[in-house]
């Protein structure tokens, strides 16, 4: 008997933005001003970077489809802001030293109050979307940014499950003329490599010896 090519379970894909989208209300939340918000970035870059930058196609999981804006992606926490960094590989059970060695852990603060939709719990039946948002392909998450940037709440961004730790919050901050983003501090991950090292123990991992 011939195996059914029928495919089970869901595709995996989120589904496109409703028609009805922008007639709704969004969930939204609001982050006051002064909310630390957290990034490892390499330490030779700025960590206020709403990417992918002026002409670049779109990369990461939330940029603009139509590239009409950038985004900068912070963690709610050190440890989800690493998880999304440094653990992409699950199935690795060490960390190469070169990926502390590189990188730097940011603090960051707007200054003013943020609107965010909450694109995770609650907020995906409102949304008429799953959290395959959060875990699937990127091509329709782009369009989710676009149609969210263009939505009458004219929200600051939105709030999604880490991929890698669905009980971390990660935030995509749209890029818009109002909003600043304030260094506060930045920390080679070396100069915290205890605090590194208890996080990615959480986790089942180690740092690899340096070669």
């Amino acid at each position: 008997m011939a195996a059914s090519t029928d495919q089970r379970g869901p595709s995996g894909a989120a589904p496109p933005p409703p028609a009805w989208l922008d007639t709704k209300p969004l969930p939204i939340d609001l982050l006051p001003a002064g909310t630390v918000l957290h990034r490892i970035h390499r330490s030779t870059l700025s960590p206020v970077f709403f990417g992918p930058g002026k002409g670049g196609s779109p990369t990461n999981r939330f940029d603009s489809a139509g590239g009409r804006f950038g985004v900068l992606y912070v963690g709610m926490s050190l440890s989800g802001a690493l998880a999304e960094t440094i653990l992409r590989n699950p199935q690795r059970l060490m960390v190469a030293a070169s990926e502390i060695t590189s990188r730097a852990a940011t603090e960051l603060r707007s200054q003013r109050d943020l609107r965010i939709v909450r694109v995770h719990g609650t907020g995906l039946q409102a949304l008429g979307t799953d959290n395959s948002i959060s875990t699937g392909p990127y091509e329709p998450c782009g369009q989710w940014a676009d149609a969210l940037w263009d939505h009458p709440d004219q929200p600051d961004g939105l709030a999604y499950q880490s991929r890698h730790d669905p009980g971390e919050i990660c935030i995509a901050l749209f890029e818009r003329r109002d909003l600043t983003i304030a260094i506060d501090r930045t920390r080679l991950l070396t100069a915290i490599l205890k605090d590194v090292a208890v996080l990615l123990d959480r986790y089942g991992k180690s740092i690899s010896p340096s070669a």
